[in-house]
């Protein structure tokens, strides 16, 4: 049946062995020529505090020979727990390193994931900026390029000049009644019409080719041709007579 001191380690070990035939380890450094600070590492199996491996073997044979013990032994018990810390460093090596690439991935990922956001609202603001641009130069294609009526044809031109000219050719009479009058008016030598005025009151006529007014209150009206005012000579009450143009 194993007993308790074959689990122990090899600075316990040697630890155990010194207690039990109480050796102080003062008298191990004398003997060794072995550090005080030295032992008491090997005692605490302070690995990262420890020299070279061939160093701490030469130093567990010394120490063992100093106390009766089997330095073999603890050669042993030395290499068997640098072995389970070596395993340690590397697995926490390796947990150091899962743990920084997890946080290169996630930066990464956060990275992508912001540029992804910026490259969509630069498209979205590109996108709309474009859209602008081809509706103003659409309005100003469509504002130098008037739609095509049939107004342009040569026959409609035809048909508005003969309109103009036509319209021009008519004289337009307006009368304006100063004061009360009456007049008798023949247009383009045809019958002639009576007309009884009260001031204010105004009176529109046409002719293709002449008026011949008899005017009962002379200095009562006003009259135009084609916007243009006809002088009227004659005084209120006084009855003349005008041929226009």
């Amino acid at each position: 049946m194993a007993s308790a001191k074959d689990s122990l380690s090899f600075g316990q070990y040697l630890q155990m062995l010194r207690l039990e035939k109480k050796i102080s380890l003062e008298q191990v450094s004398e003997e060794t020529r072995i550090g005080l600070g030295m032992l008491k590492l090997i005692e605490k199996e302070e690995h990262d505090k420890l020299p070279a491996e061939v160093f701490v073997k030469g130093f567990l044979r010394a120490y063992a020979g100093a106390i009766g013990a089997d330095g073999g032994e603890a050669v042993r018990r030395y290499e068997s727990r640098l072995e389970v810390v070596h395993k340690l460093s590397g697995s926490q090596a390796k947990t150091g390193l899962s743990g920084s690439a997890l946080w290169w991935k996630l930066i990464l990922i956060l990275v992508l994931y912001f540029g992804l956001i910026l490259l969509s609202l630069y498209g979205i603001a590109f996108i709309e900026a474009y859209s602008s641009r081809q509706t103003m130069l659409e309005a100003q294609v469509s504002g130098e390029r008037p739609p095509a009526t049939n107004a342009h044809s040569p026959k409609n031109l035809e048909a508005v000049g003969d309109s103009e000219d036509s319209a021009s050719d008519k004289y337009r009479l307006r009368i304006t009644a100063r004061e009360e009058t009456w007049m008798k008016i023949i247009a383009d030598n045809g019958e002639s019409s009576e007309y009884r005025l009260n001031a204010g009151e105004q009176l529109e006529l046409e002719a293709s080719s002449n008026f011949n007014l008899l005017i009962g209150n002379a200095a009562g009206v006003k009259i135009t041709l084609n916007d243009k005012e006809i002088p009227v000579l004659g005084k209120s009450g006084e009855i003349i007579n005008l041929n226009l143009p």
